[in-house]
């Protein structure tokens, strides 16, 4: 009977590992963009210096010698450390460094957007049940980064820079003010639904007897299981939310196409 009981136990505990993943998964969140139309279209290929010069030419490639230092190589004849380049430019993107590496360019315009690789470390808690210690993993996430003019320093990303950014615009200003005040609402299910997850999941221990579930047991099911439902649907929620901060910049850069019709 004790056996039963420590079974429904750990069942309950890997259902709460397997669908929390499932919603760390739904709030993947990231912007949209393209290398090919953020390049710098007057240009087919550069290299720009950290004195400012600009050298022009038809293709630039990036070498990474064995026990020398890399450079980037200009229509296979001129070579430049790469310690020396500020940014780049390739039939493929443009590149500006940032964070020890080289960033393509995903939108450009009066604010442009970069992304780059965060490599970290992950540390994972002991297994259930085998008493063995956690591990640790290599791990990769894209973050993004924002410039208000080509010239600008280059900032990390998050929704206060951006709406900073674009207070002097009013489209873009009150997309950015719709995303606050929807987040205000999203934050406060997050709480409730984590509430009502970690106090089914009590309920179920605490109302397990031997080899029965007793009504507070399944009292705690319930709620383990809408807070879980919930949380996903506000996860969703969440990540159309994040969507109106793209909107808002992408608004803003019309400004230039709007001008230019006129």
């Amino acid at each position: 009977m004790k056996m039963t009981c420590l079974h429904a136990r750990n069942s309950s505990f890997y259902l709460l590992i397997v669908c929390s993943s499932l919603i760390s998964c739904v709030s993947t969140r990231g912007f949209h963009g393209e290398t090919a139309t953020a390049r710098d279209r007057d240009r087919k290929a550069f290299v720009q210096t950290k004195d400012g010069t600009v050298t022009e030419a038809n293709e630039t490639v990036v070498r990474t010698p064995l026990f020398k230092q890399p450079f980037i190589e200009l229509d296979k004849s001129v070579k430049i450390p790469t310690k020396d380049v500020v940014a780049y430019q390739n039939s493929q993107a443009y590149y500006r460094r940032i964070d020890l590496q080289f960033a393509p360019r995903i939108k450009k315009g009066l604010i442009n957007m970069y992304k780059t690789v965060d490599i970290y470390q992950d540390y994972s808690g002991p297994s259930a049940g085998s008493g063995r210690g956690g591990g640790r993993s290599t791990k990769t996430r894209i973050v993004y980064h924002l410039q208000k003019g080509d010239d600008a320093a280059v900032e990390r990303f998050s929704p206060a820079v951006a709406q900073t950014y674009v207070q002097d615009y009013a489209p873009s200003k009150e997309l950015m003010e719709t995303y606050a005040a929807k987040q205000k609402g999203i934050k406060v299910w997050s709480v409730v639904n984590t509430a009502a997850v970690v106090g089914g999941f009590l309920m179920m221990g605490q109302g397990t007897q031997r080899d029965a579930f007793t009504p507070v047991a399944y009292a705690g099911v319930g709620l383990f299981v809408g807070g879980l439902v919930n949380g996903v649907v506000n996860k969703v929620r969440k990540r159309k939310n994040f969507s109106n901060i793209e909107l808002a910049i992408d608004e803003y850069n019309r400004q230039l196409l709007k001008n230019r019709k006129r």
